[in-house]
């Protein structure tokens, strides 16, 4: 069983009136780096996120740059199927403990439910994107990764607004995480494009309780530190091919996108049918009901 496949099981034994499980994979497949669906619900209202996990090695490193075919990396494949599906692309990491952050403030680590604790680290999300933006130089960085993951248990711990829906709170939070890492990997890529060596402005959060807005002109000492990493990540990146640029602008649309309607195949799964899997690479779906009525 999978680190995935045991964290799920934990979750659907404490919450299973709010969590539905559904394997499509084989362990064969399994095994060949699949992903999960996550679909987060009201009635037929919601979003979905494609999820591909990574347990972080003895020296605290992730297998970025894995190739299930032995031909593309897994990344690539992990954000075509998600804009194929209608998901988010995201990574969730397991990881060890004993990993500081650079990030100042860390305004996102605790949660209005309870005080951060370290355990909270054992289980981190990132945008896929995050990971694509490291992937494009010699060099993947898993520091680099790990300053913009924060723990998964934020997703749907972390609103204060008590009137909104606890939809548009997990949603606004997931949106965040992808239009911040779209803003970083666009900004780079222009910069290596224009010039591949060129000293980078560090890109800092303008409100870090509002992580969607990205202040590229200001400048703090944990920043300036890290900028040599993120110099090492992009320096000498390619150009973006005419396919990636029209990846890009479907990522921007998505980076925009309101909540909507789930699709159909996941409206049959939310009304109890057995599913069906967007395309081979689905390990399976996890369905979140966040439906107000039953909080």
């Amino acid at each position: 069983m999978t680190h995935t496949e045991e964290n799920l099981r934990a979750i659907d034994r404490a919450h299973g009136d709010r969590v539905a499980i559904h394997p499509f994979a084989s362990d064969e497949e399994r095994s060949n780096g699949a992903d999960w669906e996550w679909w987060f619900h009201s009635g037929a209202v919601g979003f979905g996120m494609r999820v591909q996990a990574k347990r972080a090695n003895r020296n605290g490193g992730y297998d970025l740059r894995y190739r299930p075919d032995g031909d593309r990396y897994q990344n690539d494949l992990l954000i075509e199927d998600a804009i194929k599906a209608g998901c988010i692309p995201a990574y969730v990491f397991y990881n060890h403990l004993n990993w500081p952050q650079r990030r100042p403030g860390k305004p996102w680590l605790g949660c209005d439910h309870g005080t951060f604790n370290e355990g909270q680290l054992g289980c981190t999300i990132a945008s896929a994107l995050v990971v694509k933006q490291t992937l494009r130089g010699a060099r993947a960085s898993s520091r680099y990764v790990k300053d913009r993951s924060r723990p998964w248990n934020r997703i749907l711990c972390d609103g204060s607004e008590s009137s909104a829906p606890s939809l548009e709170i997990a949603y606004g939070r997931v949106l965040s995480l992808h239009q911040t890492a779209l803003a970083e990997l666009e900004w780079e890529t222009e910069l290596s494009e224009n010039s591949p060596v060129v000293a980078r402005t560090p890109i800092r959060l303008a409100n870090p309780e509002d992580p969607s807005r990205v202040d590229r002109h200001q400048h703090d000492s944990e920043d300036d530190r890290g900028r040599a990493e993120r110099d090492e990540t992009t320096r000498g990146a390619a150009p973006l091919s005419p396919t990636e640029r029209a990846l890009r602008g479907q990522l921007r649309e998505m980076a925009d996108r309101p909540v909507g309607r789930l699709p159909q195949r996941v409206q049959a799964m939310v009304r109890g049918a057995e599913g069906e899997p967007a395309d081979e690479r689905v390990a399976g779906a996890v369905l979140v009901n966040l439906s107000s009525a039953e909080t």
